[in-house]
């Protein structure tokens, strides 16, 4: 996949589609697959036009939100989509006071746009033109096709990135992956901690996650381990470690069958269930039990295959 820029933006028409497209998920995809099918139809290249973090930042402030993909994790997946040219944009005070006019004017002159595919509800430009209809004449004055993409409909929930995080908050990995159409991943590195899962026989790579990444509920977890390279299965929690005081959230694996020094090193998790809240424990040998009965579920879980 081709990342434009100023600095590099090959003369070629391209068929392009905007949006955060935060997680990726199911409507994203289907959206990003038409993208692709009519570009070759049309005789254009593909292109993905997103920002590197979220306009709500910009034009809500107090807002916190949390974000189920970073920059480079959604770079991955467009390119694993197959989508040919992405340009990712920083969205700042400039950028959110461009009108659609301006905005669409810049992605043809700039990017050579030719053509532009909406999705069911959205909008761009700081005067938020009030129907597709505005977006259809808009672009007939420019030069620029504008198609609409419809709604993309799971079962009977419309999928949203909103929908993903409240699943998340939840605990609820399994209809979060459901929508998202792929495992959630939380992508970090690993840090020295306390040594405390080694005295019990229960070692644990300590992640340090990307401070914008939202981290789902507390609680126990059946996951995949992505480290050095291999796949293993893993044991994470994710809470405040009550049982011996801790004091702040910790991201924690134990990762099975495996033995190592990775500090320093990256470590992707992909979640697969919820096993149970975290809870605190009257003691350490209490709490090994309790790990050892979570382990032997998480083997039974990967043995029916989930």
């Amino acid at each position: 996949m081709n990342i434009l820029s100023d600095t590099n933006r090959p003369n070629k028409n391209r068929f392009a589609t905007i949006g955060f497209f935060d997680g990726v998920h199911l409507g994203h995809r289907f959206l990003l697959n038409r993208l692709n099918e009519y570009a070759a139809q049309f005789g254009l290249e593909s292109l993905v036009v997103s920002f590197a973090d979220s306009p709500q930042r910009i034009l809500s402030p107090n807002s916190d939100i949390k974000l189920l993909t970073t920059s480079s994790e959604k770079l991955a997946i467009f390119s694993e989509l197959g989508l040919q040219n992405c340009l990712m944009l920083n969205f700042d005070y400039q950028l959110a006071l461009k009108t659609s006019a301006e905005f669409l004017r810049d992605l043809r002159d700039r990017f050579c746009v030719r053509r532009l595919l909406m999705g069911y509800d959205h909008h761009f430009g700081s005067d938020k033109l009030s129907t597709f209809a505005d977006y259809v004449a808009l672009g007939q004055t420019m030069g620029v096709e504008v198609d609409a993409c419809p709604l993309f409909i799971s079962g009977e929930v419309a999928v949203s990135s909103s929908k993903i995080r409240d699943y998340l908050q939840q605990g609820d990995i399994e209809n979060a992956n459901r929508l998202l159409g792929a495992d959630y991943t939380l992508t970090g590195f690993v840090a020295s901690g306390s040594q405390i899962g080694r005295q019990i026989n229960f070692p644990t790579a300590n992640l340090t996650l990307p401070a914008e990444k939202l981290v789902p509920r507390n609680g126990v977890y059946a996951v995949e381990v992505d480290v050095c390279g291999k796949e293993h299965k893993g044991m994470l929690n994710i809470g405040v470690r009550p049982t011996v005081a801790g004091d702040r959230q910790t991201v924690e694996v134990h990762i099975l069958d495996f033995e190592g020094n990775i500090y320093g090193t990256p470590v992707t998790l992909r979640l697969k269930k919820r096993l149970r809240d975290e809870r605190k424990f009257e003691s350490l040998d209490e709490l090994s039990r309790q790990l050892q009965h979570d382990r032997e579920t998480i083997m039974s879980l990967y043995k029916s295959r989930f």
